[in-house]
């Protein structure tokens, strides 16, 4: 059996950094830093979610299959 620690994956913060480094690297080369890191931060707040939620969608998913094999 997992431990918790190990099975929890949250997708959030790391769409928060992946789009928050992206956003600076699309900032620095239209010249416009500021605007660059709230898109960024604002995509990977959204990505992160998506995939959050379909992780908990897909575990809620295998947890009942387990559950009627018994």
């Amino acid at each position: 059996m997992k431990k918790d620690s190990e099975e929890k994956v949250q997708y959030l913060p790391l769409g928060m950094c992946i789009g928050l480094s992206i956003g600076t690297a699309i900032g620095a080369a239209m010249d416009n830093i500021a605007v660059g890191m709230c898109m960024g931060m604002g995509i990977g707040v959204c990505f992160g979610s998506v995939l959050d939620n379909a992780n908990k969608a897909k575990k809620d998913k295998s947890d009942e299959e387990q559950k009627e094999e018994q």
